[in-house]
């Protein structure tokens, strides 16, 4: 016969202690099935967390690698195409060059060829200058930049309200402003080709309103400058009419374009390229001073354009040699993407099949406790039915 006690229950205690000991056990289980991660804090492997961060930053840094290269990729396809435009118009003006070599067409004759030539050679230079992408001029200037150091328009000290310059298809060399007082006029010029724009219309008097901003663009140059009143951010101090006068700019030869192609800072994960000056008087054409107003101008021309389409062609081709790499470069990142993407999903990923074993488990033997404490009361109730009699 047992006996029978009420000051303590050591059956129910100890399903009790079960009961709570699967209900903890099977409160991450419930967890990881529900988010579907085993790892949803450090406190469940902070091992395997410190590896899985590291991978997803990997992959992240891989997946914007990727859309680096198709946007370079769409650069240079851009770049391409225009080069493609201009090579046929170098085949017609080698036309017009063999067509003025001969004695069968006269001086009137001539004249007429030579005005398709030159409207031929601007159209060129329209070309490259229209080629741009994301305001970038991909065949003029490919990279060029304004060096601030040099430049004492930008220079910390001034106090001339320029907040900032923008840049497209802009040639390398000193600029310098013109800009006498009282007369809202502002003229830029690099020695060779110059731009007097008005900004009477923009200005509060002889000034920029405060707080707002004004914009000199000098198209016809390619620069474009951006003017503050006072209270602006960034902006060194606030425009008056008069305060550019003598200030340059500098701009230097780029090196062209560095796409940044994978997630890590190194050299293996970059490519730097120049696409080369693509206009009539740049070192790949070099015909802005050919001529087919004469006979033996225009057999001069001729040897000129043939090595110009030469030099077009292999320009064309470095640049289809890029675009293959770039896009091998893309295939293998979004293979590396896939295999760090698994890697990471072995380490964080929930295993279905062992959770809910452990789930079934546990829901077993919260089950089972709660019937053991239901069957351990059963000494009490002995004991009140022999003390009610």
């Amino acid at each position: 016969m047992f006996a029978a006690r009420i000051n303590s229950n050591a059956a129910f205690e100890r399903a009790r202690h079960v009961h709570g000991r699967s209900a903890r056990e099977l409160l991450p289980s419930q967890t990881r099935l529900g988010s579907g991660m085993r790892i949803n804090s450090a406190r469940d492997d902070g091992g395997g967390l410190s590896i899985s961060e590291g991978m997803r930053a990997e992959i992240g840094g891989l997946t914007q690698g990727t859309r680096n290269t198709e946007r370079a990729i769409e650069l240079l396809r851009t770049a391409e195409s225009a080069m493609g435009e201009i090579n046929p118009i170098l085949i017609r003006m080698r036309e017009l060059a063999t067509q003025s070599s001969t004695d069968t067409l006269n001086d009137t004759n001539r004249e007429a060829v030579h005005s398709e030539f030159n409207q031929l050679s601007e159209y060129i230079d329209r070309i490259t200058k229209l080629a741009s992408y994301n305001g970038q001029s991909l065949l003029s200037g490919f990279g060029n930049k304004v060096n601030d150091a040099a430049s004492s328009a930008i220079d910390t000290l001034a106090d001339n309200g320029i907040r900032r310059v923008d840049l497209a298809s802009v040639d390398a060399g000193t600029y310098t402003f013109t800009d006498s007082p009282a007369d809202n006029e502002i003229t830029l010029s690099n020695g060779t080709n110059s731009q007097t724009i008005s900004l009477g219309s923009i200005l509060d008097g002889d000034k920029v309103a405060e707080g707002t901003t004004i914009v000199a663009n000098f198209d016809q140059l390619g620069v474009e400058v951006v003017l503050a009143g006072h209270d602006v951010a960034k902006s060194q101090g606030s425009y008056t009419d008069g305060d550019l006068d003598g200030q340059t700019l500098v701009i230097e030869e780029g090196i062209g374009g560095s796409f940044q192609l994978g997630g890590d800072g190194v050299n293996a994960d970059r490519l730097d390229y120049d696409i080369k000056d693509i206009t009539v008087s740049g070192t790949v054409l070099g015909i802005d001073q050919l001529s087919v107003g004469t006979r033996d101008s225009s057999r001069h021309a001729l040897a000129s354009i043939d090595k110009a389409i030469d030099r077009m062609s292999k320009e064309r081709g470095e640049v289809g040699a890029v675009l293959n790499r770039l896009q091998h470069t893309l295939s293998f990142a979004e293979g590396a993407i896939e295999g760090v993407t698994a890697s990471e999903g072995t380490v964080r990923d929930t295993d279905f099949s062992a959770e809910t074993t452990l789930v079934a488990k546990g829901q077993i033997l919260q089950d089972l406790s709660r019937s053991a404490m239901i069957q351990s009361r059963i000494p009490v109730e002995t004991v009140m039915s022999l003390l009610t009699g």
